[in-house]
């Protein structure tokens, strides 16, 4: 194959990949502008200043931190947010030199009043929580609840509070609670996965932190 030929075939290569990608984020701008509409939700395609707005897992990692097609409305009564987020991450140099881009799915719901900071996850993963001073490990009553899941607080009083023993029953029952970490972070409970985000999932995460809501007591947002 000669040189000519060579470029040519590359460039049709490359105007391919792109005339899909283009197709692809049309697609998603179309689905939930959709899906924003329906709902009397608002949809905004880009909001670069969401990537600064939580501040512990997954974000204040990486370069180039970015929030696509951004959500925001009402959910079963409560003000949420919806969006992907990515950063990227760069290794070695020169010839070795690799950027990497990772995406994540974000969701929020606005809480009645700022609470401290409480993570909650899988024992074993997603154990980086950025940004917070005086957060610390806890463990409950509950052998079963402290091997299944990892728990970290700045304020054991609120974590008690909310980790009541009906709340750890019905974490241990539900499926979701294994797979879906959350944060109370200032006003906001918020929850994460990886993968870009997808108008199928949002809904899911959505019910899933307003599930966790129903179940915190009422005096927790007393002053």
């Amino acid at each position: 194959m000669n040189t000519t030929l060579l470029v040519i075939v590359v460039v049709v290569v490359v105007a391919a990949v792109m005339f899909f990608q283009y197709q692809a984020h049309k697609k998603k701008v179309e689905a939930f502008t959709a899906l924003a509409g329906e709902r009397g939700w608002r949809y905004t395609e880009r909001d670069r200043g969401l990537a600064r707005r939580f501040t512990g897992t997954p974000f204040g990692e990486g370069h180039g931190r970015d929030a696509r097609h951004v959500l925001t409305g009402t959910h079963r009564g409560r003000p949420v947010l919806a969006f992907e987020y990515s950063y990227k991450e760069t290794r070695g140099s020169g010839d070795d030199r690799r950027t990497r881009t990772y995406h994540y799915t974000i969701v929020s719901t606005g809480l009645p009043a700022p609470k401290p900071t409480l993570q909650l996850n899988r024992e074993g993963l997603g154990r980086k929580l950025l940004g917070f001073v005086g957060v610390r490990d806890l463990q409950l009553e509950s052998d079963e609840f402290n091997r299944t899941f990892h728990i970290r607080t700045e304020n054991d009083r609120f974590a008690y509070d909310v980790l009541h023993p009906r709340m750890m029953e019905w974490m241990l029952a539900d499926e979701r609670a294994l797979t879906t970490p959350f944060r109370f972070e200032q006003a906001d409970l918020l929850t994460w996965q990886e993968g870009k985000i997808d108008v199928s999932d949002v809904d899911a995460l959505l019910n899933y932190l307003c599930d966790v809501l129903d179940h915190v007591p009422t005096f927790v947002w007393k002053p």
